[in-house]
């Protein structure tokens, strides 16, 4: 875990973290990596590999002993992991319909 930093940007040290692409191994580039969330102490930041392309999402977040992160490998670029963070969650309701709906058609 890194340091505590109450700058705006102290997102980008956790790339020290994330360090590498979980596909190619290939060190992540910070030119690469853009935030396209922040809430209170956590941060959603997009990584998109520069040898292999491939796209990341972590989850970086300030805690009182430093920062922690975690993360996936995902097809969402940029823009779309912007949009869909943007949409309203998922209802039970649409859950059980989409479930029902399943049931009966399949």
């Amino acid at each position: 875990m890194l340091a505590k930093s109450n700058r705006p940007d102290s997102w980008l040290e956790a790339l020290k973290i994330i360090g590498h692409c979980p596909i190619c191994n290939d060190r992540y580039d910070s030119a690469n990596a853009q935030l396209f969330a922040q809430r209170e102490s956590a941060n959603l930041v997009h990584i998109t590999c520069k040898k292999c392309a491939s796209n990341f999402i972590a989850m970086i977040v300030n805690m009182n002993n430093g920062l922690s992160s975690v993360g996936m490998v995902t097809d969402l670029n940029f823009d779309d992991a912007k949009k869909i963070y943007k949409t309203s969650p998922i209802t039970v309701d649409e859950i059980i319909s989409g479930h029902e709906f399943l049931k009966n058609n399949y």
